[in-house]
């Protein structure tokens, strides 16, 4: 979830990774539940040199706009940030930003709909409390993120992929993708376990990256360990010195992060 350090800890990462010659980044925002309004912005600024990044509307409260600064501005590579119906409140604010600003295009599925501020006030000196929602955050748009009760699925509310780039994961594809990024996530010794898992939300968002760097292949950066360990499989010295003369060398296919 979005920290007290998060975008600091973010833009140590793409400096490191631009240094290594990244050209695209993949922004993994699915099932974060959400965290501070500072972090948030503070993300949304790294991608966009100028413009609205999120605002609030209260019945009784005057509008308050975060606006983007340009100093220290990420703009120099294609992005693409994954979502799903678990992404909520400052994972939305973020991609929201980046879709109406046009510095992103958003892939996977709508997002949860929390987008309200609200204000805990302590009762019966600490013992209890209570939680007025006082304001909703509007995207850069104007649009509503909040999905109030009632709302309908063609109601405004929440963040929607792009066109083309919806795409639903089955239940059992959800349960895979969790036990994959925990896997990732925990250090073992020789590495995390093989896995055949597909992620298909990752691949189509690659595909975009790969398309808008004008790259052609893709495939290589998408193969899973078992063709790596395939692929690393070499020829005989006999085979190689009689294909060297015919074969050219095999382009490197480009760098691309994910960040998640």
């Amino acid at each position: 979830h979005f920290s007290r350090r998060s975008a600091e800890e973010l833009r140590d990462a793409i400096e490191q990774l631009t240094a290594k010659g990244m050209k695209g980044l993949i922004l993994d925002l699915r099932t974060n539940p959400g965290g501070l309004l500072s972090q948030a912005t503070a993300v949304a600024d790294l991608f966009i040199d100028k413009g609205k990044i999120v605002s609030t509307k209260g019945r009784n409260t005057p509008e308050r706009v975060w606006e983007a600064t340009d100093s220290g501005t990420f703009g120099n590579f294609p992005m693409a940030v994954l979502v799903n119906r678990f992404s909520a409140s400052a994972s939305e604010i973020v991609s929201a930003c980046l879709q109406d600003n046009k510095r992103a295009v958003i892939v996977g599925e709508r997002t949860w709909g929390k987008g309200s501020v609200q204000n805990v006030i302590e009762l019966e000196e600490g013992t209890s409390a209570l939680k007025l929602t006082t304001a909703a955050y509007h995207r850069p748009s104007g649009k509503n993120i909040h999905k109030f009760p009632g709302a309908k699925v063609g109601d405004e509310w929440g963040v929607m992929p792009d066109d083309d780039f919806e795409l639903k994961l089955e239940r059992e594809e959800q349960f895979a993708l969790l036990k994959y990024r925990r896997d990732r996530d925990v250090l073992r010794k020789g590495g995390p376990p093989e896995s055949d898992f597909k992620d298909r939300q990752f691949g189509l968002a690659l595909e975009h990256i790969v398309k808008e760097l004008g790259a052609p292949d893709a495939a290589a950066t998408e193969s899973s360990p078992k063709d790596k360990k395939k692929s690393a499989t070499k020829p005989n010295e006999k085979e190689n010195k009689d294909k060297a003369a015919t074969i050219p060398p095999r382009r490197r296919p480009t760098p691309v992060a994910l960040a998640a």
